[in-house]
């Protein structure tokens, strides 16, 4: 009989194949951004404004030199803008484009054709469970991450 797999290692390879997957799906389809970019993307056009460039850094969980990588690379393709803010000129402020909204709205529909792949072996019910197992065992991590 073979051991039990270990749970955080099974959720973190799932999202390790997630990424993959994703980022096949959409270089596949034309759009040319990573999942971190789609991600990126997708938090500023959700945000409806310009955001300061830490608060990317924690949606994202990713240190401020990747971010600043990511950034650069979506300002490059004319994604996204980034300035100075004009009440503090230390931090950066980092908006969408208009070719940044209407790329977020091309691959937004892609992406939900990716996540019914993620659960395409799921009966209904079962993705249901899944979804309701998984939000428990997030709210108990995040509790964890953010305890003082």
């Amino acid at each position: 009989m073979s051991e039990p797999q270990d749970l955080g290692r099974m959720i973190g390879y799932c999202g390790h194949l997630c990424r993959l997957y994703t980022d096949k799906y959409l270089r596949e389809a034309g759009y040319d951004v990573t999942p971190v970019q789609s991600h990126t993307l997708g938090y500023l056009f959700c945000c409806g404004r310009e955001v300061n460039q830490r608060d990317l850094e924690r949606e994202l969980r990713l240190k401020p030199s990747t971010v600043n990588g990511i950034v650069s690379r979506l300002e490059e393709k004319g994604l996204i803008s980034r300035r100075a803010s004009p009440d503090d000129g230390r931090f950066r402020l980092v908006g969408l484009t208009e070719a940044g909204r209407n790329k977020v709205l091309e691959f937004r529909a892609a992406l939900g054709e990716t996540d019914r792949w993620f659960a395409a072996a799921l009966s209904p019910e079962e993705r249901k469970q899944l979804c309701r197992l998984l939000s428990r065992v997030i709210t108990n991590l995040e509790n964890e991450v953010n305890a003082t």
